[in-house]
């Protein structure tokens, strides 16, 4: 008896020693980045952890198909791991499956789309993470979500990420001869994705002299139940959309958003544009255009309708067109100056003193309890994305 135990000591003893503490695998080259993606699909370790450098993709993407994969930086520093599509890789990450997790990296210079999400072959695609990245110069819109046929993407967040057009940028997408449309670029764009969280990023550059460029973020096309907050979105054409035309949105909350556009690119419009949405609520931002556009807020079409819109901050106007109707609009400013914020050139719309109509002058808004800065609202609390505090 004695001996047995010993004998099964041995080998459960013998199993912790030797069995990894973990299914990791890290990588530091393109080749072996590659391999152990798709290695994940035929048993191989679901987390993939990269060293620092550069790595040019050379026309390579990593295509994500099975449920659970991590794919982040070892530092957990988002700019010293750099993956660069160098305009020839159409994407670097697509994604059809669910628990995904990309975190702590740059991404630059997809043809297309850095990152690509779209609804699973057989069934829909969750619980998406993209976490402290860092993206530059998308060919098209940065981050694509759209469904697969029936399969929608759903529950996902995108956080904690610097989203970006640069010159270089934008001089490539204005001279993309491959691509008709004049500014087919943007940060965030998805169709009939439900339940997404956009949160804590920012998002700037997207202009172009010779087009519109789409929204900072973008929802449309039977999205629903989309929560945007705590952005800031910098020198943008377009901020925050709900629907587009007669593609709507259903449901859905903006709050607590910067959205500021100090220069006039021929082409600037709204900061937080509503067309053929049902249901939105639009809480607590705060808009600063210097451009030529009249409207900060405003809603579209008759099925834009049911919209509650307070407490928001701007220096133009909050406007309803071509039908469409608000149940609720109340305590917004609408005749902000430069003067009132810390910093209009940056994009830092903090107060900067106490203006008699903006502190302690909104409305109670049950589930508001913070602000930009993740700092408490009171019951009376300020108009706009920031809490006054000296």
């Amino acid at each position: 008896m004695q001996n047995k135990l010993l004998r099964l000591l041995f080998v459960f003893s013998g199993f912790f020693l030797f069995s990894p503490a973990s299914a990791e695998r890290i990588v530091s080259s393109v080749s072996e980045l590659l391999q152990a993606v798709i290695d994940t699909r035929h048993g191989g370790d679901l987390t993939i952890i990269i060293r620092d450098g550069y790595y040019h993709l050379s026309g390579q993407y990593m295509r994500i198909t099975v449920n659970g994969v991590t794919i982040r930086s070892q530092s957990g520093d988002r700019d010293s791991v750099i993956l660069d599509g160098h305009y020839q890789s159409s994407e670097i990450f697509q994604i059809v499956a669910s628990d995904i997790t990309i975190a702590d990296l740059t991404l630059k210079r997809a043809k297309n789309h850095p990152v690509h999400i779209s609804g699973g072959n057989n069934s829909d695609v969750m619980n998406v993470l993209l976490d402290n990245l860092h993206i530059i110069d998308p060919g098209e819109q940065a981050i694509k979500i759209n469904a697969s046929g029936r399969y929608k993407t759903t529950t996902s967040v995108i956080k904690n990420s610097l989203i970006e057009l640069t010159s270089a940028g934008r001089n490539f997408v204005e001279h993309d001869r491959s691509n008709s449309h004049p500014c087919y670029t943007g940060g965030i764009d998805a169709h009939k994705a439900i339940g997404w969280t956009i949160q804590n990023n920012e998002i700037r550059g997207f202009w172009c002299s010779s087009g519109l460029s789409e929204h900072a973020i973008h929802f449309w096309d039977n999205s629903s139940d989309t929560i945007v907050e705590r952005n800031l979105i910098f020198d943008c054409d377009r901020g925050i959309g709900f629907g587009l035309g007669k593609k709507g949105h259903n449901g859905g909350i903006i709050r607590n958003n910067m959205i500021s556009q100090i220069k006039n690119h021929s082409h600037s419009d709204v900061g937080i544009g509503l067309e053929s949405a049902t249901g939105a609520k639009i809480y607590n931002n705060t808009v600063f255009l210097a451009h030529d556009y009249p409207n900060a807020i405003e809603y579209r079409f008759t099925k834009s309708n049911n919209l509650t819109i307070i407490n928001n901050l701007s220096n133009r106007s909050i406007t309803s067109k071509n039908g469409a109707s608000a149940i609720h609009i109340s305590h917004n400013v609408t005749n902000a100056a430069a003067n009132w914020f810390q910093n209009v050139t940056t994009g830092d719309l903090h107060l900067s003193k106490r203006q008699k109509t903006v502190i302690d002058s909104g409305l109670k808004i049950s589930g508001l309890n913070d602000d930009f800065d993740k700092q408490f609202r009171p019951h009376h609390p300020d108009i706009g994305a920031d809490e006054y505090s000296q």
